[in-house]
């Protein structure tokens, strides 16, 4: 009876460990998201998305301020204008330190009052600082860079070609002014300037950009260093959680599981989706453990480390991710985590799992202890009974 009761003491332990859990273990690996795409032909292609990177390239270092940021801003605009010649383009003028600035922006299907927006960077490091020759030189910036711009052109491509079947507008969003800060060496860019200058300045005025009465924003994609060899994918620890599991999921299930590893390494990165978290838009950033990147900030940043198929695995995510949430003739249903506003970082789920195993080790030596507790009361009353009797 008395080993009973205390059995009942531990049941509200038990309860507690289950019920945390139950929670926070789905967002505890990304491989316990499991989505079954809806089945739609995807349309990227890897090999456009290269010859974009090539167009970059060929109009020179495209450095804040400088002639040739201006021509590649100018080539978006004509890229884009292929696509639909009244393509809706908006140019977000902003000045670091006296030199000229600009963000670009094109909308897709303005009709809608939701909004996902796809960015990337364009702009290129003013100094080679990882460099191990010369760390003065300029960045050629295939990959950083070039890389997201040109993926960002070929999904407005395919997702034109599908406009009227998408119930949400996209936003086409290349940024200037990320890549100029200093270094963990102390090695700027450009003297003064700090990290993501364009996405903190864009965020800043962001009304400007669209309807606060009427249209809201569902989600920020950021795609930073898509098209190298090797490609993969890192666990952003500063992205929305949801969001991020979301496209690793997708991205395995189409079968690029090199890609979206089920186990990436982890980090939190100063990147141009912060400024979008920060004012609550789930944002998650697809980019590669760079650090570990032989060719990131130096001037070996070119063509012949860019490969097609990264591009095309980068891309057919991003498109197939629109189409699961906002293709809407299908009859399909798709379970993905919208609204993505779940966002449980890697430093909470440590704390949280350590707590669930202090309460459950905390109940098991009360249930072990009042046991034997209880156990060697009732060795010492038998006797005693037996006496009496």
């Amino acid at each position: 009876m008395l080993i009973k009761k205390e059995f009942k003491l531990i049941i509200p332990f038990i309860f507690i460990t289950l019920g945390l859990g139950s929670f926070y273990i789905p967002y505890f690996s990304k491989s316990n998201l499991k989505v079954q795409n809806i089945d739609v032909a995807l349309n990227f292609d890897g090999d456009n998305a290269k010859t974009y990177i090539v167009d970059q390239l060929e109009r020179g270092f495209r450095i804040p301020g400088t002639q040739e940021r201006a021509d590649c801003a100018n080539y978006f605009i004509s890229k884009f204008e292929e696509i639909d010649s009244n393509f809706t383009y908006v140019l977000h003028n902003f000045t670091i330190h006296s030199t000229n600035c600009q963000n670009v922006l094109f909308k897709l299907n303005e009709n809608q009052n939701n909004i996902v927006i796809l960015g990337a960077h364009y702009d290129t490091r003013a100094k080679a600082t990882e460099d191990l020759i010369n760390k003065s030189a300029h960045v050629p910036g295939a990959n950083d860079g070039a890389s997201g711009s040109a993926v960002l052109i070929e999904l407005a491509k395919v997702l034109y070609m599908r406009r009227e079947n998408l119930s949400s507008q996209i936003w086409f969003l290349f940024f200037d002014a990320e890549d100029q800060g200093y270094d963990e060496e102390g090695r700027p860019g450009m003297v003064g300037w700090g990290w993501v200058e364009g996405s903190t300045n864009f965020v800043n005025n962001i009304d400007n950009f669209y309807d606060s009465q009427n249209e809201e924003f569902d989600a920020m994609i950021l795609l930073d260093m898509v098209g190298g060899t090797s490609l993969r994918f890192i666990n952003e620890e500063r992205s929305t959680s949801s969001l991020l599991d979301e496209l690793f999921a997708i991205g395995r299930e189409l079968g690029y599981t090199t890609q979206f590893p089920s186990n990436p390494i982890s980090n939190g990165i100063t990147d141009d989706h912060i400024a979008f978290v920060n004012i609550g838009i789930p944002s998650a950033d697809l980019i590669i453990n760079f650090w570990d990147n032989p060719y990131w900030h130096t001037t070996q940043d070119n063509i012949n480390n860019i490969d097609s198929s990264s591009l095309e695995a980068t891309g057919r995510t991003v498109e197939q991710f629109i189409y699961n949430n906002y293709f809407n003739t299908t009859t399909e249903i798709y379970k993905g985590n919208y609204p993505w506003y779940i966002d449980i970082d890697a430093s909470s789920l440590d704390t949280i799992m350590f707590i669930i195993i202090i309460i459950t080790i905390g109940g098991i030596v009360i249930l072990i202890y009042n046991v034997i507790k209880q156990k060697s009361f009732a060795n010492k009353i038998e006797p005693q009974r037996k006496i009496k009797e």
